[in-house]
């Protein structure tokens, strides 16, 4: 079988193809095939514990609305 730069197969001690490994700078074309199947391709956002409480917070309704213009006055 003729070998792909850039795409490895990867086979069990039988022989059986196990896993394959591809180089997407240079196969750029299989993307949008691996977005369709729904592998995710952005890097996730690592949310920190001080973002988290926040986002709980806001969603249970504790924040307050700020006037853009006068930023430094919040009414607590």
């Amino acid at each position: 079988m003729k070998q792909i730069a850039g795409i490895k197969v990867e086979r069990a001690e039988s022989g059986v193809p196990k896993s394959v490994t591809i180089d997407l700078r240079k196969h750029a074309d299989i993307i949008p095939l691996l977005k369709e199947k729904g592998v995710e391709m952005d890097a996730p956002i690592k949310w920190t514990a001080k973002m988290k409480r926040s986002f709980a917070q806001a969603k249970n309704g504790e924040y307050y609305k700020v006037d853009p213009n006068n930023f430094w006055d919040i009414e607590l």
